[in-house]
């Protein structure tokens, strides 16, 4: 493909993720199943360019005076990333939007003039971040003036590769290393691996990934599971397991001691941890929840810990599907947290008196963390707020980062994000019963 097709097949891939749920990779693996012409340069260098769009995608689209609804909103976003990303000058645009072959067709008069004075002019702060406005105003209330750099850091840069060690890491890292890959190993969890985002390793093709040695987790997701405080012996339950992540964490913490139950309202979510559990060598009870969460009466006063991982807009992972910043709204926050609210509730009616609830998101929104945790501390006086500090004292973080999540912990209490942790965002509250 010519350097012009490429944009124009950008455009196009653009202008259809806004008129879908479906995620970015997604959009961009089936168009490149329905066109096999386009070879794998040609393939990454639109997907490089799908993501620099979502990412910066209300600062490009302000550049050309269009909206979210825009019809050509596509070629919209091309059009700007060629000048404010890429620093093209407006006469190698017009080179490239020329008409001919099957690039996209010549600038208009009004094109040109918003490319000439692409730049100029101060847009709102949060347009600059690429998130949605009151998501900004939210960010602003939490972290003050740090806001604008937390918001960049959770919407711009690509995110990493973390990975999951099923024991010691240290010949992982070697063997990463001997494959030419560049790994780190994590400051906060002792079974972390970091890989750089570029370039992009294909983690699934791994010997170590097929015979389950390593899982792909953020370090932040496994932070959340190692600080609910699983230990060998306990009756546990990941009470919305989703797809398995830090259900395998707290197995990895249980030693393959005690009984692990994985609940989820989603079949489809517990159908896909059987092979994650197989390929570690794991098991749990996997339980279908009804809707209302019906379907663990047996268990209420029995566990030892619960893990609440509530349904979420998922903003924390935003750096990694910049896609669903834009089709979140105002409303459907409000829904979460009264969601998960009443989650909660369900899952602590489970905790034994002495036995440990955590509660947890990948949101950095504090309708769906602060909020969430203060309506259940006030409804819920049988349940004490634990220290993050005492949930520190465990083998599966280091020692060093023990040190800073202590000093990032407001009680019972840890966020932790892009900017300041260099992890997902995430959102942690501990609890235990009173006896």
């Amino acid at each position: 493909m010519t350097p012009a097709a490429r944009l124009q097949a950008t455009a196009d891939i653009l202008d259809q993720m806004s008129g879908t749920r479906a995620s970015a990779e997604l959009v961009l693996k089936t168009w490149g199943q329905n066109n096999r012409y386009a070879g794998s340069k040609d393939r990454r260098a639109i997907a490089d360019r799908v993501y620099a769009c979502l990412r910066a995608k209300a600062r490009l689209l302000w550049a050309m005076g269009k909206d979210e609804k825009a019809k050509d909103g596509g070629r919209a976003m091309v059009l700007a990333s060629l000048s404010l990303i890429d620093g093209l000058p407006l006469s190698d645009i017009e080179d490239l939007f020329s008409g001919t072959g099957y690039g996209p067709k010549p600038l208009t008069g009004e094109e040109r003039a918003r490319l000439s004075s692409a730049g100029e002019g101060e847009a709102p702060g949060w347009i600059d971040t690429g998130m949605p406005a009151f998501a900004a105003e939210r960010l602003k209330a939490v972290y003050g003036d740090r806001w604008l750099n937390e918001a960049e850091a959770l919407m711009l840069p690509r995110a990493p590769i973390d990975l999951r060690v099923n024991g010691d890491r240290a010949p992982l890292i070697s063997g990463l290393e001997m494959l030419g890959y560049r790994p780190e190993a994590t400051p906060f969890s002792a079974f972390g691996i970091r890989l750089p985002a570029e370039p992009p390793p294909n983690v699934r093709a791994l010997p170590a990934f097929r015979q389950g040695q390593i899982e792909i987790q953020d370090e932040g997701s496994q932070l959340a599971g190692f600080l609910a405080g699983a230990k060998p012996g306990m009756t546990v339950v990941d009470y919305c397991a989703g797809g398995g992540g830090k259900t395998l964490a707290l197995l990895q913490a249980m030693d393959g001691q005690g009984r692990l139950i994985a609940s989820d309202v989603e079949r489809t979510r517990l159908n896909n941890i059987k092979p994650r559990l197989a390929r570690a060598g794991l098991e749990a009870d996997l339980r279908q929840l009804g809707p209302e969460g019906e379907g663990m009466e047996d268990l209420e006063g029995q566990a030892d810990l619960v893990l609440v991982d509530a349904p979420c807009s998922g903003s924390g992972v935003w750096r990694r599907r910049p896609e669903t910043a834009h089709r979140l709204e105002e409303a459907e926050v409000a829904r979460l947290h009264a969601l998960q609210s009443a989650i909660l509730g369900r899952a602590a009616k489970l905790v034994k008196p002495g036995g440990l609830l955590a509660y947890a998101t990948c949101s950095i929104l504090p309708d769906e963390n602060e909020a969430t945790a203060d309506a259940f501390e006030g409804s819920h006086p049988e349940f004490a707020p634990r220290a993050i500090s005492e949930a520190l004292d465990t083998p599966a973080i280091t020692p060093e980062g023990a040190k800073t999540l202590e000093t990032l912990a407001q009680g019972h209490r840890l966020r932790l994000s892009p900017g300041t942790s260099h992890t997902d965002g995430f959102f942690v509250s501990l609890y235990r019963r009173k006896a």
